[in-house]
């Protein structure tokens, strides 16, 4: 076993951490935020906002969940602002879920698959809260299954962390308690704190209903003008049958198959440019074979995590999600490898096509999507800010609502007294987002 988990360390450290300051290329706006945040609370004890220690953090109108922001503090601290500082505990987050889905399953296939994983490697090298909110469900998991029920401290931790571990967890606290019996002080104890999360987090909550099926202004304006017109043609069927739960249950039922469509799975993962390395899904088409042999070789348990994890992907209106569907990665790969284990005759052939999969992502990885990231990312913006401080002069950048501020703040950096104090902001656009557009020397155009 300790051989296995130093090979599975080994392989997991070296894909997470290898180069993790300089690929991707470039911080993405919600990487910035959360650098500059920590920095800011680590030098003033506010956010940007001026906002002394929040339990929401508002940056540009999103209001980010707190648990990663504070975690930040520390490697910011040892490391400086830097993009291996910011990303820190999200490769970290990625080594120890690989860990622990080896000690939840005692299944090399499971370690191995998740250590390899594409969708696993490319979210842990970049500051996604996901990621470190799936590692905290997974040590959790681990010690419930342990009957160690302060597991479920973890499972508070990952609510911290990011706004889907809000909905998914408590959904499966329900199986988790039917398997493993936890005492009732436990549950009450789980319930009375993520009631506080919840309610603490209100703001992060009501910006993201901005971006669910529910709310969204297109396909309100499309029912309401639908219903008009079948009421007229026939008001009794429309009342029984076209009316909302009807309406939006079907959106929300067919975002969350695509979650197990091959386009999404194997073939291009979501739309987002963020999400995926170019060329390939979120698994390898040998994981989702195994996994659908694997599904027969499992208990009602492990297949209820399968049915609850897209839930919080599938009510958003840019489902499917990969982000916001992040719990389903680790029971799929747990399936691939009880599929792995049921076919053990063919292994050395699984093996060469799974070790094929990943030559031709780690060739994606690292020659394909530094070309192709500099579309999406502000690949450059650094060098240029960083020229503009040297020339001594006053800085003047165009972007205000690509959150240009934002990398500003990380590579001079802004003091952060100077930013709180000096900060102008655009008023919030449709969607509620703001930005600075002036502080300090630093002048943002449209």
């Amino acid at each position: 076993m300790k051989k296995i988990l130093f090979c599975l360390l080994s392989l997991s450290f070296i894909t997470r951490f290898f180069y993790l300051g300089s690929l991707p290329p470039a911080l993405n706006r919600d990487e910035a935020a959360i650098g500059y945040n920590a920095y800011s609370i680590l030098k003033t004890g506010r956010d940007e906002h001026n906002q002394p220690f929040p339990l929401n953090f508002k940056s540009i109108g999103d209001y980010k969940m707190p648990l990663y922001i504070y975690a930040t503090i520390l490697p910011v601290k040892l490391f400086g602002l830097t993009e291996f500082s910011i990303r820190f505990w999200s490769a970290l987050a990625g080594v120890i879920a690989v860990v622990a889905i080896y000690l939840i399953t005692k299944n090399f296939w499971a370690g191995l698959f998740m250590a390899l994983n594409p969708w696993a490697i490319f979210y842990s090298r970049i500051a996604y809260e996901a990621n470190l909110a799936l590692a905290l469900f997974l040590v959790g998991f681990w010690l419930i299954m342990q009957k160690k029920f302060w597991g479920l401290i973890f499972w508070l931790l990952a609510c911290l962390t990011y706004s889907s571990a809000l909905i998914f967890i408590p959904l499966f606290l329900i199986p988790m308690a039917i398997k493993y019996k936890p005492k009732l002080i436990w549950l009450a104890g789980f319930i009375l704190v993520y009631s506080l999360i919840f309610i603490s987090s209100w703001r992060v909550s009501s910006q993201k209903q901005n971006i669910t099926v529910f709310s969204d202004p297109y396909l309100i304006d499309v029912y309401n003008r639908e219903r008009t017109l079948r009421y007229v043609k026939n008001p009794l069927t429309t009342k029984l049958f076209f009316n909302k739960y009807v309406y939006f249950g079907k959106i929300v039922a067919g975002n969350y198959l695509k979650t197990f469509s091959l386009q999404f799975l194997v073939l291009k993962g979501d739309k987002h440019p963020w999400h995926q390395i170019p060329g390939i899904g979120n698994f390898y088409f040998i994981e989702i074979i195994l996994a659908v042999i694997g599904l027969t070789q499992v208990k009602f348990f492990w297949w209820s995590w399968l049915l609850l994890a897209p839930l919080a992907s599938a009510i958003t209106v840019d489902a499917p999600h990969s982000t916001r569907a992040l719990f389903i990665l680790p029971i799929i790969l747990i399936l691939a490898a009880a599929g792995a284990k049921k076919v053990t005759r063919f292994l050395p052939v699984i093996l060469l096509i799974f070790l094929l999969n990943f030559i031709y992502a780690g060739y994606q990885y690292l020659q394909v999507y530094p070309v192709k990231a500099a579309g999406n990312l502000p690949v450059g913006l650094k060098e240029k800010i960083i020229n503009l401080k040297n020339s001594g002069q006053p800085i003047t950048l165009s972007g205000v609502h690509d959150s240009t501020y934002l990398y500003a703040l990380i590579y001079l950096p802004i003091d952060p007294v100077v930013f709180q104090h000096t900060a102008l902001w655009t008023y919030p656009d449709t969607a509620g987002l703001i930005h600075a557009y002036q502080f300090a020397n630093v002048t943002i155009r449209d």
